[in-house]
């Protein structure tokens, strides 16, 4: 970033951080205000990504198909692969980070860097989600989503000046935010932040995530409309026992098929990360033809294109029961192949939407198989369809009440409570027996990721055992040694704190001075310079991987509140304050979360 461009950044930040301090009374109001920001950004910035997939697959794989002939089939066939390779060597040469569906690189954010990612995974998702599933890569939108709006909490977070340890709490939000506007479904989105990032109830940020997903959904409904995302046939319940007893059938198979779409996933995914060489960069190229050529065949034979994209108009079609059990056979066997392909080759987009399709064409499948032995109801594939969502979904993504609730505010139909649990929680039950450890942090280990070894994850370790980086300020006001102190005081006079590094004019770390100095001695001696007034001499240095708990003990020794952190890679450089008003914030935030 340019001298002058970055010095307006840090400006921006100081006013920010600034801002906030004004407004906020204490942190339950900062953190509504910062819910209502990051509800805002949220629902605007998923309406406008699922806006610009649309018009992507809309105007590119959806336009293909009409060409006439053989033109049309070959260019359905090529389409996904030229896409790949677009996406590819952008992730090789701009954002590798934007690469697959954004959950787990979420995850390990949340957990591994205190919720810092980069606004320009953002961009970078928004752009290669778009150009990857609007070419026709058998991915969802729904993941990329989620770590799009992850990315702008954090953002958020750190231009307001907040602690490493708080914008951590923010990427809960920012995911809820992200789901309640990709699914139009809050509920599901405060659940699924629960389930699969924070993993506890009891946390401080639970009010924010309720706000932001309430307000992401809200402006998501504002722009797109009120109705849910699916249109369903009414299921009456005169056959409930039946319904029951087939959903538990499908709920069992549910099980095995998600068992061995993830099994293969994972498989395919680490031998396509085997793959080296000058244009390994291309795999998701190669993914995207072996997509082309299954959709396009499929197309070819059943005028269907449900495997392309995100295939929600099959899915639809699915639930009012107007597939036969060919194309569902077809359908659910082309997306299941597709999506390994497209996923496991490096493609950028997510497995939800995915997962709901295959789980669809499997229970209308089923029920159209229920059916044809005799079965009453004449609404048995439809049913099956809706049931076999959410039992794929907790089948794969292992967050079981989401799933149930997920179906209930995407569909907008609450008739058929016991199937769907029945079906999702068996299996729930038969994936998690058969694997123990869920996709997401499958594919973090395949990228040497573990998330269980971290102490953060433990809450046994105590807090007082994480890096002190956790809870320190990162916005660092210097004051350089000769400046003349009625400069320093023009410096400071607006801002809050009362204790600043001094630095050297190499822009090391020299000393300390507090604000009630500059201010009185500055008015009787203006020319008198910085480093003439420290406040100590040798006053203790922190670094950022030292245990709060050591950072603690240094206070004991010294009268005043507030140590400055220094780099030890790069030796003399101030990059954060740690106060004892950061450290006792965090032993009540700790005491609270805990009960």
């Amino acid at each position: 970033m340019p001298g002058p461009q970055k010095s307006t950044y840090r400006r921006a930040r100081r006013w920010l951080s600034g801002l906030m301090e004004s407004l906020a009374l204490n942190q339950r109001r900062r953190f509504h205000v910062l819910a209502i920001v990051i509800g805002l950004m949220s629902g605007a910035s998923a309406v406008a990504f699922h806006q610009s997939i649309y018009w992507a697959e809309k105007n590119w794989i959806h336009r293909v198909k009409d060409l006439p002939g053989w033109m049309g089939i070959a260019a359905l066939i090529l389409m996904p692969g030229v896409g790949g390779v677009i996406v590819g060597f952008l992730l090789k040469h701009w954002a590798p980070e934007a690469a697959g569906s954004g959950i787990p690189q979420t995850k390990a954010a949340y957990y591994l860097k205190f919720g810092r990612i980069r606004f320009r995974t953002a961009i970078s998702k928004f752009i290669l989600g778009t150009i990857s599933i609007g070419s026709g890569a058998s991915l969802g939108r729904e993941g990329p989503t989620v770590q799009l709006s992850a990315a702008l909490a954090s953002c958020v977070g750190r231009w307001f000046g907040l602690a490493p340890r708080q914008v951590m709490a923010l990427i809960p939000m920012g995911c809820a935010g992200g789901i309640a506007a990709a699914f139009n479904t809050p509920l599901a989105a405060i659940v699924f932040a629960i389930e699969e990032i924070m993993g506890d109830l009891k946390h401080r940020a639970f009010a924010g995530i309720v706000m932001v997903a309430v307000i992401a959904a809200v402006i998501e409904r504002s722009l797109l409309g009120t109705s849910s995302m699916f249109q369903v046939p009414d299921h009456p319940d005169s056959h409930a026992l039946t319904t029951l007893a087939w959903s538990l059938v499908l709920g069992i198979a549910a099980g095995f098929i998600s068992h061995m779409f993830v099994e293969t996933l994972l498989i395919t995914r680490e031998r396509a990360k085997l793959a080296r060489g000058r244009f390994s960069w291309a795999m998701p190229g190669l993914g995207g033809l072996a997509t082309g050529c299954i959709g396009a065949a499929i197309f070819a034979n059943t005028g269907h294109m449900g495997v392309f994209g995100i295939g929600y108009d099959d899915l639809s079609d699915a639930l009012f029961g107007n597939l036969g059990l060919g194309i569902l056979v077809a359908l659910l066997i082309g997306k299941f192949v597709a999506t390994i392909f497209s996923y496991s080759s490096g493609g950028a987009g997510g497995i939800f939407a995915p997962t709901l399709f295959i789980g669809a064409m499997l229970g209308g499948v089923i029920g159209t198989a229920a059916e044809s032995i005799g079965t009453s109801g004449s609404s048995m594939p439809g049913t099956l369809a809706l049931v076999g969502m959410g039992a794929m979904f907790a089948g794969i993504i292992r967050a079981p009440v989401t799933s149930i609730l997920i179906i209930f505010e995407l569909t907008g139909d609450y008739n058929l409570i016991l199937p769907i649990m029945a079906a999702n929680l068996s299996a729930y039950a038969i994936a998690s027996k058969l694997r123990q450890v869920p996709i997401y942090e499958s594919l973090l280990l395949q990228d040497g990721i573990n998330l269980r070894k971290f102490p953060i994850l433990r809450p046994d370790s105590g807090w007082q055992n994480l890096p002190v980086s956790a809870i320190m300020t990162n916005s660092v006001h210097t004051l350089e040694a000769r400046l003349p102190l009625e400069h320093a005081y023009l410096k400071i006079k607006d801002e809050r704190f009362k204790i600043y590094p001094v630095i050297d004019v190499n822009g090391k770390y020299v000393g300390m001075v507090h604000r009630k100095g500059i201010t009185v001695v500055s008015q009787k001696e203006p020319d008198k310079l910085v480093r003439e007034i420290f406040i100590a001499k040798d006053f203790p240095k922190v670094h950022p991987d030292m245990k709060i708990r050591d950072v603690a003990n240094q206070f004991v020794d010294i009268e005043w509140a507030a140590l400055p952190v220094i780099s030890r890679l790069d030796e003399g450089r101030v990059v954060g304050i740690v106060t004892l008003h950061d450290i006792t914030r965090q032993q009540f935030l700790q005491s609270s979360e805990g009960g």
